[in-house]
């Protein structure tokens, strides 16, 4: 009782803010305001076995169903998220939003054929600088909602590469062609895997990662990101 009334006191003084709008959340509310949630741009494609993610692999990478949670539009309420999420040192966020997400996604079974989550690794020394992994944190909240087991350390981003921003389709294909490698065959093989990120632009990291997880036995691949550019 003593800690909720010490966060109820605080919170008059020091109210936390929609990681979208900005306004001041009232109680009830975590992370996101009641109206940022309800007017989010989604994407809705996981209604769709066919949709602009799927297509944006069709003739690369064969997957079993792939979907954005969100659409990206430049100054908008994703792109205010993202920064958040990625620069702000709210891992917390992504928590939220992944488990926001398997909700949304619970009625169409999205999620149902998955055997286990893979998240896209950061290189180590880009992940102590920031201090996790935004894709990873995404994947916990879905891997907690859905009670899939999560396998953060098997997929593993052997080369530091350059940032992707303003690169062209084939330049990043070639910033991230040889970068991942499966460090548990065994573990994966026969699976069915979610390959989750945090934006989805050209698909070439994405590519990347699921040319190596193919590799294994029997894996099949789906694709989840919290945004779609």
């Amino acid at each position: 009782m003593l800690p909720k009334i010490v966060d109820d006191f605080l919170s008059l003084f020091y109210p936390a803010s929609c990681f979208a709008c900005q306004a001041p959340l009232v109680s009830g509310e975590e992370m996101l305001c009641v109206s940022c949630i309800a007017h989010l741009p989604y994407t809705d494609y996981h209604h769709f076995t066919e949709n602009k993610v799927a297509d944006s692999f069709a003739g690369r990478v064969p997957l079993v169903q792939a979907t954005s949670f969100l659409h990206f539009y430049k100054g908008g309420k994703t792109q205010a998220i993202l920064h958040q999420l990625k620069y702000r040192n709210q891992p917390e966020l992504g928590v939220f939003l992944g488990k926001m997400a398997a909700r949304k996604y619970e009625t169409t079974g999205f999620f149902k054929r998955i055997d286990g989550i893979i998240p896209i690794p950061l290189h180590p020394k880009k992940r102590a600088k920031r201090g996790y992994n935004q894709a990873e944190q995404l994947a916990k909240g879905i891997a907690v909602s859905t009670q899939k087991p999560l396998w953060p350390q098997n997929l593993v981003r052997t080369t530091n590469t350059t940032t992707q921003t303003r690169k062209s389709r084939f330049a990043r294909w070639l910033n991230v062609e040889t970068v991942f490698e499966v460090r548990d065959m065994t573990e994966l093989k026969g699976k069915h895997l979610l390959i989750v990120d945090d934006v989805l632009t050209t698909g070439a990291t994405i590519e990347a990662a699921a040319t190596k997880l193919l590799a294994v036995n029997g894996v099949s691949l789906s694709v989840f990101t919290l945004a779609h550019a």
